[in-house]
C-alpha cells in the first residue's frame, strides 16, 4: 500500500477515541470472558480460532468506520490505499526476513526453558490449509493495519509526536500478544512489533 496522507493536527473527537480504543485494546477482546464462552459456543477447535480469527477484522472494521464515517477522513490518512507492486514486494521481502528472525528468536527462547514452542506449533500444523492461510492474512493485513497505520497515524495527529505515537502503538501490539507469548517470551513480541514500527515510520507504507 502506498505511503500515508499527512493530515492537520485535529481535536480528539469523540470517534477519534473511539477508533483509537478499537485499534489499541480491541484486538484483547479475544482473551476476555465472554469472548471465552463464544469460542465455547463455536464447539470445535477450528471453529473457535476461526471466531478468533474474525473478531479481528470486525475490529478492524469499527476502527475504520470510526475514521471514514465519524471523523469523515480518507483511508489514505492510515495508509489504506491502492497497493503498488514495489511496495507488494518490499513488504514480502520484509515479511520473510523478520519472521524468520522471530523463528529464530522462539527457537533461543525454547531452547532456553521460556517458550513452549512445540504445543502452539503442533496445534496449527494440526489445522486445516484455510484456516493457516487465514491466520497468515489476518496477522498480515489487520495487526499492521490496526497497529501501525491506523494507531500511528490517528496517535500523530492527536499527540503531535510520532515517536511517542510509536511508542503506544507497539505497547498495545506486545500487550495483545502476551496471552500467546507469555511474559518470559516477550521480546519475540517486542522485536518483530519494533521492527515492523520503524519500518512503518521509515517508508509510512503498510
Amino acid at each position: 500500500m502506498t505511503q500515508a496522507t499527512d493530515m492537520p493536527p485535529r481535536g480528539a473527537s469523540p470517534w477519534t477515541i473511539a477508533g483509537l480504543a478499537c485499534a489499541l485494546f480491541g484486538p484483547l477482546l479475544m482473551t476476555t470472558a465472554p469472548m471465552q464462552k463464544l469460542y465455547v459456543l463455536a464447539g470445535s477447535g477450528l471453529a473457535s480460532v476461526a471466531v478468533a480469527q474474525s473478531t479481528l477484522w470486525f475490529v478492524l472494521a469499527a476502527a475504520l468506520a470510526c475514521h471514514v464515517f465519524g471523523d469523515r477522513l480518507p483511508l489514505a490518512a492510515v495508509g489504506l490505499v491502492k497497493p503498488r507492486i514495489g511496495s507488494i514486494l518490499f513488504g514480502l521481502a520484509i515479511g520473510v526476513s523478520v519472521y524468520v528472525g522471530l523463528y529464530a528468536i522462539a527457537f533461543v527462547l525454547w531452547k532456553n526453558g521460556l517458550f513452549d514452542a512445540k504445543a502452539p506449533a503442533g496445534q496449527i500444523l494440526q489445522w486445516p490449509l484455510w484456516l493457516r492461510l487465514l491466520m497468515l492474512i489476518t496477522a498480515g493485513v489487520v495487526e499492521e493495519a490496526l497497529f501501525r497505520g491506523f494507531a500511528i497515524e490517528r496517535l500523530t495527529a492527536l499527540t503531535g509526536r510520532r515517536w511517542l505515537a510509536a511508542l503506544i502503538a507497539l505497547a498495545a501490539f506486545v500487550v495483545a500478544h502476551l496471552p500467546f507469548w507469555g511474559l518470559g517470551a516477550v521480546a519475540t513480541p517486542i522485536v518483530g512489533g519494533g521492527f515492523f514500527t520503524l519500518v512503518y515510520l521509515w517508508r509510512r507504507d503498510l
